[in-house]
């Protein structure tokens, strides 16, 4: 799907954790940290970057819409499969380091990094050892981890956040509209608009 609708999803499916978790007793504060998210970071910097940063503002306006004390969403990233190419796996190198950076500069607290050679197979220990470098050269050498939030305030940034929280508030609100997000699968709902996507 879009980048919309894998905000719309994941925040969807939290609501639903949301709602299962208080219904078998636990307060909604409690339940609120036993959800994490995970969303794909792939070789679109730009768009990663407002991905991950819409994450936060949609998930801070659940907690809100909840009466909750604001506090942020835990938020892995993983190096998308569908950037990986299996006939130049070299190219997947500087893929997967945009993305993990893309990602890191959005606010991920985890990144997963695809190991470059994964689409042909089990990789092997040097392709584990890049993958695994590719994060620790971003934290140690580029500093990634050291600035809260290294775009809040240029125009690109905040237009492109403020558009995926827009389209991904609206889904959200469709799929509410349907019941859920269980019943919003059921209906074929959520298939259909990734199909069409």
């Amino acid at each position: 799907g879009t980048e919309a609708q894998e905000l719309a999803y994941v925040v969807a499916a939290a609501v639903a954790y949301l709602r299962t978790l208080e219904a078998g007793g636990i307060a909604l504060d409690d339940a609120r940290r036993m959800i994490f998210f995970r969303l794909a970071a792939d070789n679109d910097q730009f768009l990663t970057i407002a991905k991950f940063r819409a994450l936060r503002k949609l998930w801070a306006r659940i907690g809100e819409s909840c009466g909750l004390a604001p506090e942020p969403a835990l938020i892995v990233a993983q190096t998308a499969w569908r950037t990986m190419t299996r006939n130049d796996p070299h190219m997947n190198i500087l893929r997967a380091t945009i993305a993990a950076f893309s990602a890191g500069i959005g606010g991920a607290d985890a990144i997963a990094v695809l190991p470059f050679t994964a689409a042909r197979g089990l990789p092997d220990a040097h392709a584990r050892r890049i993958a695994r470098n590719t994060g620790l050269i971003l934290l140690d050498e580029a500093n990634v981890a050291r600035v809260a939030d290294p775009t809040v305030g240029t125009g690109w940034s905040e237009h492109l956040t403020g558009e995926l929280c827009r389209a991904a508030w609206s889904l959200f609100q469709e799929i509410e509209t349907a019941g859920g997000a269980p019943a919003a699968i059921a209906q074929g709902l959520i298939q259909r608009k990734v199909a069409a996507a």
